[in-house]
């Protein structure tokens, strides 16, 4: 009970600052109760859980915002997915005598977190976006995070819903045991790709061998087999076909029902079918999910627009398959732009930026739209050298390590270019204060002070 009651104090006392409350109070209430989420979780009717590499929070809000059409639930909105932000979720709707209003949970949990969480709460249902390398330091190699989230699968008796494409989410499903799904999409969507990108999963981790493609969607996710071994892309539960901004989803034998997405890029559309995969399962009608697709409110930093002058978009990177994603979705926006990327590495983001190296910024060297490139952050110099290594024009490149500074230069080289769009790429710590500079910048609907260079 005392670690329910630190925890609430602090909640109402961030509160009362307007100071972001998504992971100090559950941090604060675990350390005087460290047994506090099993406490809680005993007192939930069941939890869904949204865990993977890339799309988590954007999965997750989707989800959110169908679930909700029926009832409240509990949900950490902000993506705090490790156990002080669970904690965090649930002190929200928890009373000052330790008892839970709401009575489902819905969690974005993150890989590692999964197996040290999965015994305390009551997952009925679990999501698993894809499998990408991401953060070496936290993760290692992918044959760690499989084995994570299998780890934390297996101490529960969830219906698993897997993304069919992705050959590392497939391998979990063989090895679970337990009901598993498969959300995909239409093989009308495959396209034989001719960039030299780095692809996780190349290999069959059944017994090795190199897996053969008839065809990509991103990243490793495509249709797959094993040459040497039964290993295939299995025909998905649920299938999705998009076009323009409607996806048609298949369920089985029944009819195919269209939702109109209030997302757009291919990994997006990835996020909306798991989402409406999982809403399906929890017994919602489509019309409910469809409503929840028109409330949705998109997470910070997912392709989010803000109406500076000239106008920017703010996106989320923080591993190679990510990265590729959003470049490929600039890539495809007309007319030119200016990029700014912000490249911290603090502990949220991975300390080991190696990364960079094996993301595909080739695609900007090639795309003539991108006229300006600024980077900045604690490691501006670093992806400044990989955007030259990778044949940038030096001329069009610019480094400013300070955050405010590095966004002005881009805004400032924006209008030079006659108002042409900026969009801002970064990592994890450096998205909250660049999401607040651009806000604003947006409330005043002025241009940015004049970025003055300190040397020549």
């Amino acid at each position: 009970m005392f670690g329910v009651w630190i925890g609430k104090l602090v909640l109402l006392l961030l509160s009362m600052l307007r100071k972001r409350a998504t992971s100090l109070p559950g941090k604060i209430a675990l350390k005087v109760s460290p047994r506090l989420l099993r406490k809680l979780g005993t007192q939930l009717e069941r939890c869904i859980v949204v865990t993977g590499t890339n799309g988590k929070t954007t999965t997750a809000r989707l989800l959110a915002a169908a679930m909700k059409q029926e009832d409240p639930i509990i949900h950490n909105t902000e993506g705090a997915n490790l156990p002080q932000g669970l904690a965090t979720a649930l002190l929200r709707h928890t009373s000052w005598f330790g008892r839970l209003r709401r009575k489902t949970a819905l969690f974005e949990i993150d890989e590692a977190t999964l197996p040290l969480v999965a015994e305390t709460l009551p997952i009925k249902v679990a999501v698993v976006t894809n499998v990408f390398r991401d953060q070496l330091d936290r993760y290692g190699e992918l044959d760690t995070t499989v084995e994570k989230l299998l780890a934390g699968l297996r101490k529960t008796d969830a219906v698993a819903i897997l993304n069919a494409d992705d050959p590392l989410a497939r391998h979990i499903g063989l090895s679970y045991g337990k009901t598993v799904l498969y959300f995909g999409m239409s093989k009308e969507h495959l396209k034989q790709e001719h960039r030299d990108q780095m692809r996780d999963g190349a290999f069959c981790m059944q017994c090795g061998h190199e897996l053969q493609y008839d065809g990509f969607y991103y990243g490793q996710l495509g249709d797959y087999h094993c040459p040497n071994c039964d290993f295939f892309r299995p025909v998905p539960d649920f299938v999705g076909h998009f076009q323009e901004s409607r996806l048609e989803v298949t369920q089985g034998q029944l009819p195919p029902v269209s939702f109109q997405l209030p997302v757009r890029g291919i990994f997006n559309v990835y996020n909306a079918l798991s989402a409406i995969a999982a809403a399906r399962v929890c017994g919602l009608d489509a019309s409910v999910i469809q409503q929840g697709l028109r409330q949705y409110q998109p997470p910070l930093g997912r392709m989010q627009a803000f109406p500076t002058r000239p106008h920017t978009v703010l996106n989320l990177i923080k591993n190679p398959t990510g990265c590729d994603s959003v470049l490929q979705a600039i890539h495809s926006e007309p007319g030119d732009k200016v990029l700014c990327i912000a490249i911290n590495d603090l502990a949220a983001d991975g300390k080991d930026v190696s990364w960079l190296w094996d993301a595909d910024f080739e695609l900007i060297t090639e795309d003539d739209s991108v006229v300006k490139c600024v980077t900045t952050g604690l490691r501006a110099e670093d992806m400044a050298l990989r955007l030259k290594y990778g044949g940038y024009p030096e001329s069009n490149l610019s480094y400013v390590p300070e955050l405010e500074a590095g966004l002005d230069h881009a805004l400032e080289l924006a209008r030079a270019s006659g108002d042409v769009p900026v969009y801002v790429l970064s990592t994890y710590t450096a998205l909250y204060p660049l999401a607040d500079l651009l806000k604003r910048r947006a409330h005043n609907n002025e241009p940015a002070a004049m970025y003055r260079p300190s040397v020549s």
